[in-house]
């Protein structure tokens, strides 16, 4: 599972990186983070919310883990499409309303717990609003979480926001 996460991170960069220029991500204090190049994804929760528990995949597809990232976030709280797509799942899953984005190429982004009006079918662009936070599942009352699969495949979303390049020094002549 670890080595699908690192080729789908290859796999998303490079995306990224090719992709023309759009709007570029949000300005904020990111002491340890690098922001993402120009043309990525935006925070689906403006201007950045603070992580409180990252994506962390099971060593095997039918092991627990935490497939996703979970933003701080209040319940009705604006949340916003953080790239283009199609809405293709609006519901409840167990006891927890969720909003599910097709972004093409693969690519599901999944928002729990979302309280949304859009109807599946519906055409959102990067930085529409797509609900407010509801309640429910483990992040009720506390935070969004953010799932995204490639292919089926759950993947960090932080991949699609931070810039986890490696830093490069350069010489100094």
């Amino acid at each position: 599972m670890k080595i699908v996460s690192s080729l789908a991170g290859f796999m998303i960069g490079a995306v990224v990186l090719l992709a023309p220029a759009g709007v570029p991500p949000p300005d904020a204090d990111m002491a340890s983070r690098r922001v993402a190049p120009a043309g990525a994804w935006s925070w689906p929760l403006p201007p950045v919310p603070r992580v409180v528990r990252g994506f962390d995949p099971p060593a095997q597809r039918w092991l627990s883990g935490h497939r996703g990232a979970d933003l701080e976030a209040d319940p009705g709280d604006p949340v916003r499409a953080p790239a283009g797509g199609i809405v293709s799942f609006v519901g409840t899953i167990v006891d927890r309303p969720v909003i599910v984005i097709d972004h093409g190429s693969g690519l599901l982004s999944s928002f729990e717990p979302v309280r949304s009006t859009l109807a599946v079918g519906a055409i959102v662009s990067t930085n529409d609003e797509i609900g407010m936070v509801g309640t429910g599942a483990h992040c009720d009352a506390r935070c969004l979480h953010w799932g995204l699969r490639l292919d089926g495949e759950y993947i960090d979303p932080l991949l699609t926001i931070i810039d986890t390049r490696p830093s490069i020094l350069l010489p100094l002549d």
